[in-house]
């Protein structure tokens, strides 16, 4: 029997995807003495769909950091039009775009729960214009004074801002 196994199992590895086994390419001459990836994701983009398809995609770069020895430090702050996806009211979307702006809600949640992803900042003068408050907003969102003030500073401490829009 153990004579079988063998090639069998052997031939149910060689039909696994090329994929599988194929490495992800590397950044290391980028990240050369680099010990902690800050990242703020400024975010003023407003489609739902095309928001969750870049939120995808910052999860990968999450991903690629940590693969990489790299620890990530990432922040979100959201102005503009964007800040209405934040809300917790769906009545605020058109019917078609309900489903889409929950996925969004769930992947920055899922985001926010991971190990150096410190806060999703929204802008309090945007939430005005859009008739929104500090408890219209989903958790963990926090609210700031003014999303150009904190993104200067984050810059101060190093943070490289990546706009989503």
């Amino acid at each position: 029997m153990r004579r079988m196994l063998a090639p069998l199992t052997l031939a149910a590895c060689l039909a696994l995807p090329a994929t599988v086994a194929a490495e992800r390419p590397h950044d290391r001459r980028a990240l050369q003495d680099i010990e902690q990836g800050r990242i703020l994701w400024d975010v003023t983009l407003a489609d739902p769909k095309a928001l969750l398809a870049r939120l995808q995609v910052i999860e990968q770069t999450y991903r690629d950091l940590r693969r990489q020895g790299v620890e990530p430090r990432m922040l979100f702050t959201f102005h503009g039009g964007a800040v209405e996806l934040l809300a917790r009211t769906p009545d605020r979307f058109a019917a078609d775009e309900v489903t889409e702006v929950g996925a969004v809600q769930d992947k920055l949640a899922a985001l926010k729960a991971r190990e150096g992803v410190s806060r999703i900042e929204v802008c309090s003068i945007a939430a005005d214009r859009a008739d929104l408050g500090q408890g219209d907003l989903i958790k963990p969102v926090v609210m700031v004074g003014n999303t150009f003030v904190t993104a200067a500073a984050y810059a101060q401490r190093g943070y490289a801002k990546i706009r989503l829009h």
